[in-house]
């Protein structure tokens, strides 16, 4: 089995993905929007309350479909190999309402890290009309067992957590229900809905996906950092470090910064999400999904055992 580092840049068109003011609505409430006081964040919950202008949570980039035929062309491994390692956001506008993308999806890096390898795969999404880009997402892959093949390592880490108290402590309760509210946006692994597949892999109950944690985070970023702004929203970056199960409570620790802020999601003790960096729209974006630790790789393995 082998990565096809050769197919690096090689870019794969899918088809058009249209959306509307209903399924932008479900993926804020999937994340939280409005579940403690539901008067709260209209804009982004509601498309008809008086004087609010229905708005889009800009993490809703991640649900807008991928290119057709693009995971064939990474390699020929199992999908059991593959971990989700992080997840990067860049918005180059602000998403509507409404509207229809293309997808345009490409292996943009493989790093060597030993044992393992990680494979970026950004998807830029294009504005079907203009075919300008909406945004790009950045899709980081621990492929387990398939390093030592003498490539890259890739870039050093440069996050760390500040000495300093952070700025804001923002905790949020999931609901039970919360991965059978989410996976309505498209992903249906039954991981995330069927308790007995989730005993065969190791859990007690269905673990909530990566993306809906990411979700959470980012609206108590965006709030904090932003006002809850789409329209300051330039990049997010998050590192997934442990799972989460549906009604835990997550606990994000924000750090304010010249260009956004750095953060970092707890469950308890244990770190969820790690390695978050958010900048404002028109700052440079900083990847911080670019390694992925052993002790990452530990944490997940048993999600797709």
């Amino acid at each position: 089995m082998a990565i096809h580092v050769h197919n690096v840049g090689k870019k794969n068109e899918g088809s058009p993905y249209s959306w509307d003011s209903k399924d932008a609505l479900l993926y804020a409430l999937s994340v939280g929007a409005g579940a403690l006081d539901p008067a709260r964040n209209l804009s982004f919950t509601t498309e008809n309350s008086r004087g609010i202008e229905q708005r889009v949570l800009p993490t809703f980039a991640v649900v807008l479909g991928g290119a057709d035929g693009s995971m064939e062309e990474l390699g020929d491994f199992k999908l059991s190999q593959i971990l989700h390692g992080g997840q990067g956001i860049t918005l180059h506008r602000t998403l509507p309402a409404s509207g229809t993308v293309i997808p345009v999806s490409y292996m943009s890096a493989v790093h060597d890290k030993g044992r393992n390898a990680i494979i970026k795969l950004t998807t830029d999404l294009l504005d079907a009309t203009t075919r300008e880009p909406m945004a790009s997402t950045i899709t980081s892959m621990v492929i387990r067992g398939e390093g030592g093949f003498g490539g890259d390592a890739g870039p050093g880490e440069t996050w760390a957590t500040p000495e300093n108290a952070p700025d804001a402590v923002i905790t949020q309760r999931t609901t039970r229900d919360q991965a059978l509210l989410y996976r309505l946006n498209g992903d249906r692994n039954p991981l995330h809905s069927d308790p007995s597949l989730a005993k065969l892999v190791g859990f007690e109950h269905p673990i909530l996906h990566g993306l809906c944690t990411m979700g959470f985070a980012a609206r108590a970023v965006l709030e904090n950092v932003a006002d809850a702004d789409p329209e300051a929203f330039g990049s997010f970056d998050v590192r997934f470090s442990a799972p989460v199960i549906p009604g835990d409570e997550l606990e994000t620790s924000i750090w304010k910064t010249e260009n956004g802020a750095i953060f970092q999601v707890r469950v308890g003790e244990s770190v969820v999400l790690d390695r978050g960096t958010f900048t404002l729209r028109g700052t440079p974006r900083q990847d911080t999904t670019q390694d992925t630790t052993q002790d990452a790789v530990k944490n997940l393995a048993a999600a797709t055992a």
